[in-house]
């Protein structure tokens, strides 16, 4: 059967009312830190972060790469349909919070007030009233500075959608990609056990993440205009490196979208158990809250549409367009509604 734009809709729709009633790079760079002098004990941010870098490798993997067989597509279609949602939710605001953290203003203000009343002290205060940490000086800047970082990520997925579904046109004329997928439907059934999973951050990414020098690469990250880290990041790579922010130019002008404030206020709380320090009494708040439900929920109906749309697939050219729609696109979409 030809795929035609009219059908990849239909995949689509189909996938959408299951849904419904389912519920080149410059120096310096942040290395896998090989030596045990180098890195410190991965802190609960860190480890979350490196989840969502591990994701982005994958998807790294994919944008540089069209597909040449079926396994091709499978390995893309496990890669990325395998992600738990609330691990790279966590993840997600885990990155967002380590940019965030990096605002001078900010830090100095978390800094004063660690200080004068103690950790011990600031903990409850950021646990009693999650407004707190945004209110700060530089707190507003600071969650600008995350929204823009994420922005960029954004719109890589969108790109990276964009190539991949282009292929479930292109490949079209080729006689692998016109085979039978097999059974669909226990395909997208072991998706569905994998997302339970989800898939486990790659060492040398927590170890990047862990290494002194990774603060380099996030301050750069937050600029105005500066491009997505993960451009680099591969499921090769070993170093995560500073973006080339020949444009980028002070801090990001990204607005926090309506309704959304209480997302930006726990990235700018995680940003102040950051720069306190994640151990302790802010280990367990810290871990509560990289817990965000919308997004989640979000994420979770992506990977439910990737199901569905796979289910509903018959030849290999067709999983691309699925791939593509939900496992990118729609990823890329939950990630942006903080921001305006």
């Amino acid at each position: 059967m030809k795929l035609t734009r009219m059908h990849a809709a239909a995949l689509g729709a189909v996938a959408l009312a299951f849904t419904a009633t389912a519920q080149t790079a410059p120096a310096p760079e942040v290395q896998n830190a090989a030596a045990p002098e180098s890195a410190t004990a991965p802190d609960p941010l860190s480890s979350a972060a490196a989840v969502y870098a591990t994701f982005h490798g994958d998807v790294t993997d994919i944008k540089r790469n069209s597909f040449k067989s079926s396994s091709d597509i499978q390995t893309a279609l496990e890669e990325l349909g395998g992600q738990n949602s609330e691990q790279l939710t966590r993840g997600w605001m885990a990155y967002s919070a380590l940019v965030a953290s990096q605002n001078p203003e900010f830090r100095a203000a978390v800094r004063d007030i660690e200080g004068f009343y103690g950790k011990d002290v600031f903990v409850r205060g950021l646990q009693n009233d999650v407004r707190y940490a945004r209110s700060l000086n530089g707190g507003n800047s600071a969650v600008r500075s995350a929204l823009g970082a994420v922005d960029a990520d954004s719109k890589r997925l969108a790109t990276t959608a964009a190539f991949v579904k282009e292929q479930a046109y292109s490949l079209q004329g080729q006689g692998w990609a016109k085979g039978r997928v097999g059974d669909s439907g226990a395909i997208a059934t072991q998706l569905r056990a994998s997302s339970l999973t989800g898939r486990p951050a790659r060492k040398d990414m927590v170890s990047a993440f862990s290494a002194p020098g990774i603060d380099t690469v996030l301050v750069s990250a937050g600029k105005s205009g500066a491009p997505s880290i993960w451009e680099n990041v591969s499921s090769a790579a070993s170093a995560i490196r500073v973006p080339d922010v020949a444009s980028a130019i002070g801090i990001s002008n990204r607005g926090i979208a309506s309704g959304k404030e209480p997302i930006a206020d726990q990235i700018a709380t995680l940003a102040a158990y950051r720069v306190i320090g994640g151990d302790g009494a802010a280990a367990a708040p810290m871990q509560r809250a990289m817990t965000e439900k919308q997004t989640a929920g979000c994420l979770n109906m992506a990977q439910l549409n990737l199901q569905q749309c796979v289910a509903a697939a018959h030849q290999h050219f067709e999983v691309p367009f699925c791939i593509g729609e939900h496992a990118l696109a729609e990823v890329g979409t939950c990630i942006s509604k903080v921001s305006k």
